[in-house]
């Protein structure tokens, strides 16, 4: 080493920034760190290295013989590292879809090295969750039919055979009793909280064919049995008693959505946003093509999209971005409701496959990911999850057959055979669907607003041991729960290989 040499060295080594510096600079140069490096993420001097003829060395190269003795050296290393535990096992989050929508493969090592700690992760969670699963008195008299929290999870709300609903509040660790009331004359069979923008307000069906809306009054005691005063009741105009409600949201403004025992669809809208104390019918439908025999056992569930947007790809191609969407099970199959541009509803897909009836669905939050995702409990013993996309411009562009074809194959239900009241005008006119299929071709441009959607079964879960009874998503979307026949409660989450496995199992029957 000379002296200016020498000089240059003590001089950077007593430079703290120098220091820091170097430090990163061998922070950096690890082989996975270079593995990776490709020239858009390389200065302008190196990426122009990089598009030099396999025969060209580079210039630094060419002043300094001994540089490429280096580098060799240098690949040597990071193969030898890769090939022993320089692995990026991040790589799975970072996939793209090529110009044909087909994921690259994972490297064979990241994919099991995943899987065991998948395996290990689901073991840590039942354990964890079994620790943690707390059970308490309802108090009620009767079988609990439906469970339901608030917004925020800090309240809930039990319906029970004995005709009477139940408030608890948590405070710390437990859940203490608000109040109880006798609200309807049968059992109660749903129960649900609406959004947080307009006051505590419960909406309860019965056997007994009604529908009524509870808010609560803070002036009143606890306890007292007239804590949720009555601001509304719907009866049911077939005379059969409603079997599922939904509430949907979108900040101060609220529907409603019932459906009977015998398949009669409707949507409410409050007259008044601020009061909810009168409401319109703004759509009826029939959603199955036969009316089920008194003695039939039945699957009727309305469930709709809570979000604000609904998917960004759907919007894209066209829908409102103010549309309501609403799934509907209608025995075997779903039909999935969108509104136009004119608010009126129309059947925008089905969802296909069980082979017995559907007792309930699910659709989970995350318009952010391109697509839809929906989930189903059937008595058949299986979990039924489906991914709702919506093509392109460039793919639904290939001609008016397709569009034409999807829309005239998914018209909604005609009315079942008999006389019923209250034929569809209006909007409900447009959730009957009923444009011939002469004119589909021509819906979306008579109808804007309206897009159609690719159904795609992603798995097909039968895990437990018997009917399935609940499903629910997390509030994110990412996880799945459901409860059945055989008194577990399992949770399911998506593999980095878009899998659905089974994450943990709660075995609720177990002796605490």
């Amino acid at each position: 080493m000379d002296r200016n040499s020498q000089h240059h060295y003590q001089k950077d080594a007593q430079d703290p920034i120098q220091e820091n510096l170097n430090a990163a600079t061998r922070l950096l140069f690890r082989p996975g760190f270079l593995k990776n490096l490709s020239p858009s993420r390389l200065p302008s001097q190196a990426a122009s290295d990089t598009s030099l003829s396999p025969g060209e060395a580079p210039q630094d190269a060419r002043s300094f013989p001994g540089s490429h003795h280096r580098h060799s050296q240098l690949n040597l290393t990071a193969v030898v590292k890769d090939s022993l535990d320089e692995v990026d096992y991040t790589s799975p989050l970072t996939l793209e879809c090529d110009s044909n929508g087909i994921v690259p493969a994972i490297d064979s090592r990241v994919s099991e090295k995943l899987d065991s700690l998948f395996v290990i992760a689901r073991k840590s969670y039942a354990a964890m969750a079994e620790r943690s699963f707390q059970t308490f008195s309802h108090g009620h008299q009767d079988l609990v039919l439906a469970v339901d929290f608030n917004y925020f999870g800090t309240r809930m709300v039990t319906a029970s055979s004995d005709h009477k609903l139940k408030v608890h509040d948590k405070k710390d660790d437990s859940w203490n009793l608000v109040d109880s009331w006798r609200a309807h004359d049968a059992e109660i069979v749903d129960a649900k909280w609406n959004g947080p923008f307009m006051g505590e307000v419960i909406g309860s069906i019965g056997e007994d064919g009604r529908c009524k809306l509870w808010q609560e009054d803070v002036t009143e005691v606890p306890m007292s049995g007239k804590r949720f005063q009555l601001i509304y009741n719907i009866k049911s105009e077939t005379g059969a008693p409603f079997m599922s409600l939904d509430f949907k949201n979108i900040m101060q403004d609220t529907w409603l959505a019932l459906i009977t025992r015998d398949g009669r669809l409707t949507v409410y809208e409050p007259v008044d946003q601020s009061t909810l104390a009168e409401w319109n019918l703004i759509a009826q439908n029939w959603v199955c093509d036969k009316t089920p025999d008194r003695q039939e056992e039945v699957g009727f569930k309305v469930c709709f999209h809570k979000e604000k947007l609904p998917c960004w790809t759907a919007i894209q191609a066209g829908l409102d971005r103010k549309a309501l969407s609403l799934a509907v099970v209608a025995m075997q199959t779903v039909k999935i409701f969108r509104t136009d541009k004119a608010k009126r509803f129309y059947q925008a897909a089905e969802l296909k496959g069980s082979r017995q009836i559907i007792r309930d669905v699910a659709w989970a939050n995350g318009s952010q990911r391109g697509y839809d995702v929906i989930a189903t409990a059937s008595k058949d013993g299986a979990i039924r999850i489906y991914d709702l996309s919506t093509p392109t411009a460039n793919t639904s562009s290939k001609g008016n057959a397709s569009s034409a074809t999807t829309i005239a194959e998914n018209p909604a239900a005609p009315r079942p055979v008999g006389p019923r009241k209250n034929a569809p005008s209006g909007i409900g006119a447009g959730l009957a669907g009923t444009s011939s299929v002469a004119d589909s071709a021509q819906d979306n441009e008579g109808h804007p607003g309206r897009v159609r959607h690719v159904v795609k079964k992603a798995a097909e879960l039968t895990q437990h041991h018997g009917a399935v009874w609940r499903v629910a998503f997390s509030p994110m979307g990412e996880l799945l729960l459901s409860t059945g026949d055989d008194g577990t409660v399992r949770s399911w989450k998506k593999s980095v290989t878009n899998q659905w496995l089974e994450y943990s199992e709660i075995d609720a029957a177990r002796d605490q």
